[in-house]
């Protein structure tokens, strides 16, 4: 890694290392948090292995970003923070790392990044892009600004012909416009079953024979809603088993002191990696001890484990839904072909789910409906054989859309160096 920050009263604030290797081509691949990171290493993956003879800076906004690329890419790229966009910040920012090609992922249109870069004759790709009807209205606003931005784009790979209508609209070149689905599509299920299978074994013998629930990015005002539903569940199951994975782990502090938290038995998932204690309600674990019949509740504390965790469910709530904050991707536990619940708030990725609910592979709940539906879905009267359907049915969407990397790398192939 090259790049320092620190942070200060008004954000974090970018300086540079004075190594700025100039001897090879580099790519500059923007990624703001987790879930364009884990969108884009896929094309990171090729691209390292397919063009050696490049170099890869990955820049990030938040640290949760930055540590997915350190787990995922380690040394294999360099990494910085991405400067703020302001002509100082980004004339400095290029005359340090001088990229030849600049790489944005999903819905990052920053005025000075992408005028800077063309006036360098540095041509920047916008891939995986996606636009809400309610972010296109806010660009609009600043159509005065937004226009020329979009029209210096090289390349677009649009997620699906609703992305590409309102980029189109708001000023992208119809020429440089393509629809290639979305790059969450694209999982290495055979990374992902290795993965799961570490975990499995770290975690075994607690989790034989009992249901499991797993309810996946969570955010404030939705752990109440989940743990209202587990003791529902509970009840009906003593045996069943609740992974609870905040979207942001630093929350984890505030989730153990949920007063609905404090019945269960609850193990975090870092005492797998090292010899933990916590709270009171905690239980202390050595590495490899696994979880025991009277554990309840496996908090994930951890980063870069979820998608692998995922695995060990038989049903999957996917977080940032039942509170306004625009849902998280249900991919993965599509991947792994289980049933999904989900909240009405889901505009991050709206024709997702309504794909998925249409086709009877995910339920729509809300906090009031969720342990109603979680028992149907894993209660003692639960149809197996249904909740199997819908799994089913959810990897069949998954998978028809796997050749969504191909397509991608192609609109970044052609402007590669």
């Amino acid at each position: 890694m090259a790049g320092t920050a620190r942070k200060s009263g008004t954000g974090w604030v970018y300086t540079v290392s004075h190594r700025a290797a100039l001897a090879r081509e580099r790519v500059w691949v923007h990624a703001v948090s987790v879930g364009e990171t884990l969108a884009i290493i896929p094309l990171i993956e090729r691209l390292l292995a397919e063009k050696p003879e490049a170099r890869v800076l990955v820049t990030s906004t938040t640290p949760t970003g930055a540590e997915q690329v350190r787990q995922k890419l380690g040394d294999r790229v360099d990494w910085d923070w991405v400067p703020f966009d302001t002509p100082g910040a980004v004339r400095r920012f290029f005359a340090h790392w001088h990229p030849t090609l600049g790489v944005l992922v999903e819905t990052e249109i920053w005025p000075n990044l992408v005028t800077h870069a063309a006036a360098r004759g540095v041509p920047m790709v916008l891939l995986n892009a996606r636009l809400s009807k309610r972010s296109a209205r806010g660009y609009a606003r600043v159509a005065g600004l937004t226009r020329p931005t979009l029209a210096c784009l090289s390349a677009v790979a649009a997620q699906g012909r609703a992305d590409a209508r309102r980029l189109r609209a708001l000023g992208v070149n119809p020429d440089v416009l393509a629809v290639t689905g979305n790059l969450k599509f694209a999982i290495d299920t055979d990374a992902l079953q290795q993965a799961n299978e570490r975990e499995r074994s770290a975690l075994a013998p607690g989790l034989a024979g009992r249901p499991v629930w797993l309810a996946a990015s969570t955010h404030p005002g939705e752990e109440e809603w989940v743990l209202k539903a587990f003791s529902a569940l509970k009840k009906e199951r003593a045996d069943a088993f609740l992974m609870l994975a905040p979207r942001h782990p630093d929350r984890v502090a505030s989730v153990l002191a949920l007063p609905e938290l404090h019945q269960y038995q609850v193990v975090l998932h870092s005492a797998f990696k090292a010899a933990h204690t916590a709270s009171d309600n905690t239980a202390q674990r050595a590495v490899g001890q696994g979880l025991c019949d009277q554990d309840d509740v496996l908090l994930v504390d951890t980063l870069g484990h979820l998608d692998a965790l995922t695995g060990c469910a038989d049903l999957v709530f996917v977080g940032g839904s039942l509170v306004p904050h625009g849902g998280h991707n249900p991919l993965e536990a599509a991947a792994w072909r289980l049933p999904i619940l989900t909240g009405g708030h889901v505009f991050n990725f709206s024709g997702i789910y309504r794909d998925l609910i249409n086709m009877g592979a995910a339920i729509e709940v809300d906090g009031s409906t969720l342990p109603a539906v979680l028992l149907s879905c894993l209660g003692k009267h639960a149809d197996a054989a249904q909740m199997k359907a819908m799994g089913a049915r959810a990897g069949e969407y998954q998978s028809a859309q796997g050749n969504v990397l191909e397509r991608q790398w192609a609109v970044l192939t052609a402007h590669l160096p």
